[in-house]
């Protein structure tokens, strides 16, 4: 069964609000390299990412040595649970799945955290009680969450931080959505990146730049061991030379990413405003997607209206009548509302 937004394949013509790719698309900067990438693909690959690796080195201010890419992040967390194979993991639901699938392959136990409707789905005191009482080896988070779009401000962040350290437990921080933010720094733990060598980012270009095709993640981390251990569990050549050009070409284009970013969190507020008027259940997200309570059967009723949203059903922690739609253009979103409020 697929599990995840974006099954286009299997729901043709549909306008797609179940993924959450940046609705500007892909900058022609980015297309134009992996086209160019394209010409160039009779060569293998740098396995070292040499290139790539520096350029993401720039755009992120940490030291090349400090990054492994991969195809796509799901690659290299699924790498990484691999070379760590941690014995216990702790996760807050809801979350996303692939946490859960790529722990089930390792084997680990795994210790759910339920995060509470009531509470806006935030973690809270209690979650740093039961980090301080885990006996988990890793903990995987992601900020702002998926699929509520919650986000965890840096005060929170500290106190994660400071108690996975103090217990020697490993913290994957998977920030995948966090440049689409204001002050995405502000939010960000790669500042704790040099004096907390058990801390891991996880990041990818597919959601701000709009390229999931070409899948290209990549992962922050201080700790060469476990850099090394990782990279042993990627396969050479992972990231193709489309994807090696066009994400080289996405560092380049962070005042695009800037703009586009605030066109979308003004776009956000005003659909929010709007859902909320025709009666869901709307969380303030951070990202560029809203994640909102409604009733069960409204994923048919889109569908049968050639538009796809999100069912979160299927996410731990959650149930019938949870979904999550992607912030898109205005006409878009007036579409989806007109069809939202026909249920």
């Amino acid at each position: 069964m697929y599990i995840h937004g974006g099954d286009i394949y299997r729901n043709p013509g549909v306008l797609d609000f179940s993924v959450n790719c940046n609705c500007y698309g892909m900058p022609a900067s980015v297309r134009e390299a992996a086209m160019r990438g394209v010409q160039c693909a009779d060569a293998y690959p740098d396995p070292e990412w040499e290139a790539l690796r520096e350029a993401i080195a720039d755009y992120e201010g940490v030291e090349p040595t400090q990054i492994l890419c991969g195809n796509g992040a799901s690659e290299l967390l699924l790498a990484l649970v691999e070379a760590l194979q941690p014995r216990r993991a702790l996760l807050a639901a809801p979350c996303f799945l692939e946490y859960e699938r790529v722990l089930a392959v390792a084997g680990a136990q795994i210790e759910w955290h339920l995060l509470s409707e009531k509470d806006g789905y935030l973690p809270g005191e209690a979650f740093l009680d039961a980090l301080k009482k885990t006996d988990a080896d890793i903990v995987i988070l992601s900020n702002p969450n998926n699929p509520t779009g919650v986000l965890v401000l840096p005060e929170y962040l500290k106190a994660i931080i400071t108690i996975t350290k103090a217990r020697g437990i490993i913290l994957v921080m998977d920030e995948c959505f966090l440049d689409f933010l204001e002050e995405p720094e502000r939010y960000s733990a790669k500042q704790y990146l040099e004096s907390d060598r058990q801390l891991i980012l996880l990041k990818a270009f597919t959601k701000t730049f709009a390229c999931a095709g070409l899948r290209i993640g990549y992962l922050l981390c201080s700790n060469q061991d476990i850099l090394c251990k990782c990279k042993m569990h990627l396969p050479e050549w992972n990231v193709s030379l489309p994807a090696t050009y066009a994400g080289i070409a996405a560092t380049r284009e962070w005042e695009w990413l800037r703009e586009t970013a605030e066109s979308i969190r003004m776009e956000r507020e005003w659909l929010r405003e709007r859902l909320t008027e025709l009666g869901y259940r709307v969380y303030p997200g951070a990202a560029n997607f809203l994640f909102f309570l409604g009733e069960a059967g409204l994923y048919e009723h889109c569908l049968s209206h050639n538009i796809l949203i999100r069912d979160c059903s299927n996410y731990r922690g959650l149930g019938a009548g949870a979904y999550r739609v992607c912030v898109r253009r205005r006409e878009e979103n007036e579409w989806l509302l007109k069809v939202l409020g026909s249920f």
